[in-house]
Parts: structure tokens; sequence; C-alpha cells
């Protein structure tokens, strides 16, 4: 059934509840120094110390060893911890959801123009081996290697010919049983060619939550790892949760950040903490500042350059919109004495809310959209910062990406993206090359086309104004839709796209499809300009 309001013909509306699909590009002038002077107090940068002490002891060295897999525990779902309690989000995207209204939808607009796009690789990933959901899809490209992680698994893939070099559980590779392991991230050093690998765990007790980090040893994720071995409640509160880890890096440190939730389920905020390079890569024991609470969910980045700063990132999630976000700026990382962390807020030119479910063809089971936060690692180059979460617009589940100018704290450029007319997009994960060239890879369904969940990508050039949208490219349209027992269905909880170091003008993705009703699975891609 035709089921949602158009998105193309709509007047702009300052409260997002009849927004334009297709917004303009949103272009903001520097702001000089004196105009920064008059900035309201909350706007001013603030200094933040560190709350607390963490000290790593020296890792454990794993030896590669053939494809193996350990007895784990395997929870039938990981829970999703949100940065607003259970109750409060699900009346927050009830809310969101009323806008919801099943209408005959528009022509399509035009296209804004922009650079092609081709694939150069498809193919499928890891997939549901047990009762584990979701998938929390991950991934990152080496110089000749693709590296996924999920909440199963650890899969390298040779990029010559996407053929499977090794696959292990996430327990294997940690070598860890006592806890499921879950939330699991990977980013690759182009630079020191090393992988870093993580993954969060349960708590064993009161006292004691561990928190994995693996560097490997060279540019072969199929080699020997360093394995480190955090307790985060060695400087957390007892009964403290680590949920939602991310991690990215700078020149010379690696940073973490985390949200941390305490015995009630009350939200605490975001806790960060970075570790130098010289470090982990030479499988060192050392100690790093802790900063907290932060304002979550907080985003690393991926800095491309030598910038003595490192800017992360939130977009807070309030119960129904936000006009700001907050950045972080941090220096001296690698050196814990003198780290500094200094907080400002970056007003919006628009809101943002929390966006409705997706739909399916086929069923009344929605898929899960989580809310507005930032799911995944920034791209930080000179001045711009790029970033993108999904967020309500005309009853609808859509991304929009920002290029930050971390300068003056604006947003140079900004702009949804979505396939269709009539589609629900979300799960939306972007990066950028040092040319200022953008991809982006999401998921969408789209009921009134009878489409099931698709693995979508696009992009544009530095210069563009916009990511196509109505756009993008279809890499895998799933053949049926998602149905377990839960009333609405986790999706994702995210998404991974990263440029390929040996050509920058090609990403490598991967995101979740569906295998069958209730088994997820997963598809990578190659993708270029």
């Amino acid at each position: 059934m035709l089921h949602h309001m158009t998105r193309l013909l709509q007047p702009e509306h300052p409260d997002l509840r009849m927004r334009n699909k297709v917004e303009k590009l949103t272009l903001t002038a520097a702001i000089g120094i004196s105009s920064l002077l008059l900035l309201p107090a909350y706007a001013r940068a603030q200094m933040i110390a560190p709350n607390a002490w963490l000290n790593l002891d020296s890792p454990i060295e794993l030896l590669p060893r053939e494809n193996y897999v350990m007895p784990r525990p395997a929870p039938s779902a990981i829970p999703f911890r949100p940065t607003i309690s259970a109750s409060a989000y699900a009346a927050a995207k009830k809310a969101a959801a009323a806008n919801y209204s099943p209408v005959e939808p528009a022509p399509f607009a035009p296209v804004p123009a922009a650079p092609p796009t081709m694939v150069f690789k498809n193919f499928s990933g890891a997939s549901q081996i047990d009762t584990t959901r979701p998938p929390d899809t991950e991934g990152a490209v080496g110089a000749t290697q693709f590296v996924e992680t999920t909440n199963s698994q650890v899969n390298i893939y040779n990029k010559s010919d996407a053929s499977l070099a090794k696959s292990v559980t996430l327990a294997s590779f940690f070598n860890y049983t006592t806890q499921a392991l879950f939330d699991p991230r990977v980013v690759y050093d182009p630079v020191w060619k090393r992988w870093i690998v993580t993954a969060d765990a349960f708590a064993e007790s009161s006292s004691i939550q561990k928190f994995y980090i693996a560097i490997s040893k060279t540019s072969n994720a199929a080699g020997a790892f360093y394995i480190y071995n955090v307790n985060v409640t060695s400087f957390l509160s007892v009964g403290d949760f680590w949920d939602f880890p991310q991690v990215g890096f700078d020149q010379d440190a690696v940073i973490f950040t985390a949200n941390v939730f305490g015995s009630s389920n009350a939200y605490k905020g975001a806790y960060a903490f970075p570790m130098a390079k010289a470090l982990l890569y030479n499988g060192r024991s050392g100690s790093a500042p802790v900063f907290g609470p932060l304002v979550g969910t907080l985003a690393p980045p991926i800095v491309l350059d030598q910038n003595a700063n490192t800017f992360l990132i939130a977009a807070p999630a309030p119960l129904t919109s936000g006009s700001t976000f907050t950045k972080y700026t941090m220096t001296n990382s690698s050196h814990p004495a003198s780290t500094a962390l200094v907080a400002s807020t970056i007003t919006l030119p628009s809101a943002y809310s929390i966006p409705p479910s997706a739909h399916q063809p086929g069923t009344t089971a929605l898929l899960d959209t989580s809310d507005s936060r930032f799911v995944n690692a920034s791209t930080q180059n000179g001045n711009d910062l790029w970033q993108t979460h999904t967020i309500a617009l005309s009853g609808s589940a859509t991304p929009k990406f920002y290029r930050i100018n971390t300068a003056v704290n604006t947003i140079s450029q900004s702009g949804f993206f979505f396939q269709t007319n009539t589609s629900d997009d979300f799960n939306a994960s972007i990066t950028a090359n040092a040319n200022g060239d953008s991809f982006v890879t999401w998921t969408a369904t789209d009921p009134a086309n009878s489409r099931n969940a698709q693995v979508m990508f696009s992009g544009k050039r530095s210069a563009d104004t916009a990511i196509p949208a109505p756009g993008g490219v279809v890499g895998v349209i799933s053949s049926t839709f998602y149905d377990t027992t839960d009333a609405k269905e986790r999706w994702g909880d995210y998404s991974a796209i990263t440029i390929d170091p040996s050509s920058t003008s090609k990403a490598w993705l991967v995101n979740e499809k569906i295998n069958s009703t209730t088994l997820w699975g997963s598809q990578i891609m190659q993708v270029s300009f």
C-alpha cells in the first residue's frame, strides 16, 4: 500500500513536521572573532578536566591460527540502551510515528547533478549463524584486505578477489568466553598499517566489565595481534555499564568513546579516553586520562591529516528535537599529562528530531531506525568534519549529512539523502577523502514499490552542492521482509564505509540485508566515483 506523505512538494517549516525532502544545501558564512565574543555563554568553549585515569596493563599476544570457533554465550538479542531511558525512547518513537500519513506519493523530482558511481565488487558478508541480533555490521578496508566485524564474527576478505581469508568468532578472536561480546568496531590506520578491533562484553559482576582492544602487529589482519583487556569499572562507578563504544584515531593516538549507564539503566553520559599509538602499536602498558561525563553519543574522528586538534562530536538525542551539536576539541592526545579537552556548541540552521520506524512490504512489522545519534566515526581533514545521522522528515526516517567547519563551528554543507519519494531511509554512515569527496551507505525500504531492505550507496564530489536525492545506487535488494518475535525489529545498530588506502577515489562499505524472515545477512561492496 502507498504508505506515506510526499516529501517533495511540501513547504519548508521550522519544526520539521512538514519539511521539503530535497533540502537545499546549507551555506553559512564564517563568523569573525568579534562575533564569537558575542556568543551566549552556552556556546563558548569550556575546558574539561579528566575525571579519572586508566592504567592499561601489558597485552597478551595472540598468534595467527587456522579458522577456529570457541564456545561462547549467545543471547537471543543484544539489548539496545539508547541515550534516553527505555520508556522515553519508546514514547519518542511513538510520537514520531504519529506524524506518519499514508497518501499518494508525488512524482519524482529531477535528480540533482552528481558524478557517476560504479560498483567494482559486490558480495555477501557475514550472516546470522546463531540467535544473536542485531548484527552491528562494521568494517574497514586496508592495503590488501577488508575486515568485517559483527556480533557473531570477525571475517577477513582478500581485496583482490573477495575470497574469505579467515573467519573466527568474536570470542575466539579475543580469547574470551566468560560473557558474550557485542558492539564490535574495526578501523585501519593506513599510515602505520595497523588494524584496531574492539568489542564490549556484558558485565561479569558489578565491579567487572571487560572492554577489549586488539592491535595488529602488521598490516595483515590474519596475523598476530596484541590484545588489551580493560576493566572499565576501574574508572567508573560500581554497577555502571559501558555501552555502544566507538573508535577513531589522529596522528598520534587512538581515541575510544562509549555511553555509560548506571545500575538502574539511567544514562550518565559519554566517556572518552585517548591512548598513544606508541604504546598500543608496540604492545606496551601505559596510562590515559578519562574524560566524562560528556554529551553522548560521542563520535571520535578518523583524522586524515596532521592537525594538532582532534574533534569529537555528538548529536544529543532529546525526546523530540535538537538544534545544536556538541564539539569537543582534544589536544596533546598522546601525552597523558597534558591532554586537554575543550567543549563548544555548534548551532544548526534547522532542528532535528528522532526518526520514526521503517515500514516493510508484506508485513506490519516495523524496523527500528534507532535515534538521532551519530553511529560511527567522523572523518576529519583540515577544517572539515564529516558526519551523518538519521532523523525525522515529513513522517519518515531520512539520513542527513553535514560538512562541519571546525574553525568557526558552522555548517558549510548539509542535506538529506534518500532513495525514492516513498522510501524509509536509515542506518547511514559517511566517509570522505582528503580531496573532500564523500561516500555514504544506508538502508532503504520502500513498500510503495514492493522493495524490502536494500543496501544503498551514493556520494558527492567536494564541490557538489548535495548528495543526489532521490537517488543512490542499489547494491542488493533483500528477497523478503524481516519479522522475528519482536514487536519492532532491531536493525543495524550501525553500518560502515571507509576510504580505500590504495585508491582514495574508491570506498568499501558493509551494511545489513535480510537472508530470511528471521535471519540477517550482510553485504560488502567496493564502490567508486
